[in-house]
């Protein structure tokens, strides 16, 4: 279940990176400001995605080697 949802946060972080703004009749500073906050949300998704991956690794490595001293 965790890597599902790593996995739906990696590929919406993706989706903000890649298509950061779309056709509007928005001015080219406000386009400018739109592509920043969506490469700054899709970097921070991507970012905290990797970020729960490692500490669910390893929180399974801590159960595996606590399972083992006893």
């Amino acid at each position: 279940m965790m890597i599902i949802m790593a996995v739906l946060f990696i590929s919406a972080g993706l989706m903000f990176l890649v298509y950061p703004h779309k056709v509007t009749d928005a001015s080219e500073k406000q386009i400018a400001e739109r592509v920043i906050m969506s490469r700054w949300v899709g970097g921070s998704l991507i970012a905290l995605s990797c970020l729960f991956l490692i500490m669910g690794t390893i929180q399974l490595l801590d159960q595996a080697t606590h399972h083992i001293g006893h």
